[in-house]
């Protein structure tokens, strides 16, 4: 689908892209061949290409799939010059595209943003930003429930979702590192095509995706303790009890020591044969062990 918006400047607006389309710009607008070879499918590596008066970009978005559950990135490919904005998606539906439109139809647009290919480039993408922002935000409420269990003593139980986070996390940092990269980019090259006066502009949109690689960071650092904790945690319990363990077993190991030889089959044990040997020797075998208790109860091993 195709739609165009023409004021002081031209915004070509494109998604899932058909043959018919990538003719129209070819048509109109005299862009490198190679340009028009790349539009036609999605491309896995982001990247910024200068030209002699625009720019072609290759950013990728993070997207929070709640099917899948894992941040996924999702491609815009746009041609920038001074008088005209070309903007690709390879999705027939986007909700970010949506809710991108429905500020356009509500805001003075044509006067505000079709006068500005630049302008309108940084209304775009920072709108994108802030979706991702906001996209962001169950991975805060995951790192909220993985405290709760780790502090209420559901260690066990954080661990898969200590995993998921951090999947989550790796994820989207992932895909912003590389946008932090393109839009650093343009940052230094914008300036030198479309004039000193787009510099604040450019500038701008590398300071917000600046914003969104110190949270991603701050939440990994934050799981990370978390997950750190969680081991102390779970390191303790299994200290403790192995700790239970060894001493129940080196307080009852003179008793079993005693009992096992009575079960050797040989003649002339000592204290057998009589009505109460039962109970002697059963006595016998555990007196070893309550020195033992009484001795450690005394160090204070217990």
């Amino acid at each position: 689908m195709r739609q165009v918006f023409k004021g002081k400047i031209t915004w070509v607006d494109i998604s899932a892209p058909t043959e018919e389309d990538i003719n129209y710009l070819r048509k109109n607008y005299n862009f490198h061949p190679l340009i028009y070879k790349e539009l036609e499918e999605p491309s896995q590596r982001s990247h910024t290409e200068t030209y002699n008066d625009y720019l072609f970009l290759v950013v990728h978005f993070p997207s929070w799939n709640p099917k899948k559950k894992i941040s996924s990135p999702w491609e815009l490919d746009i041609i920038l010059r001074k008088d005209v904005l070309v903007t690709v998606y390879y999705e027939q539906k986007s909700q970010m595209r949506q809710e991108l439109f429905e500020k356009i139809y509500t805001k003075d647009f044509e006067k505000n943003y079709l006068n500005n290919t630049v302008k309108l480039f940084h209304f775009i993408i920072d709108d994108f930003i802030d979706f991702a922002l906001r996209e962001i935000a169950h991975i805060q409420e995951k790192i909220n429930e993985v405290e709760n269990m780790v502090f209420s003593g559901k260690q066990e139980q954080a661990i898969p979702k200590i995993s998921y986070s951090k999947r989550d996390i790796l994820n989207f940092r992932r895909i912003s590192r590389y946008l932090r990269e393109n839009l650093e980019s343009l940052a230094r090259r914008g300036p030198l095509l479309f004039g000193e006066e787009s510099r604040v502009y450019f500038n701008d949109l590398a300071g917000d995706i600046l914003k969104v690689d110190n949270l991603i960071e701050n939440f990994k650092d934050t799981i990370e303790s978390l997950e750190n904790t969680n081991n102390s945690f779970i390191t303790h319990r299994i200290n403790a009890l192995t700790k239970v363990y060894t001493i129940i077993s080196f307080i009852t190991w003179p008793s079993l020591l005693i009992i096992s030889f009575y079960q050797m089959n040989v003649p002339n044990m000592p204290l057998t044969g009589s009505p109460n040997s039962f109970w002697a020797i059963l006595i016998i075998s555990f007196v070893p062990s309550g020195f033992i208790y009484l001795y450690l109860k005394k160090k204070k091993f217990l």
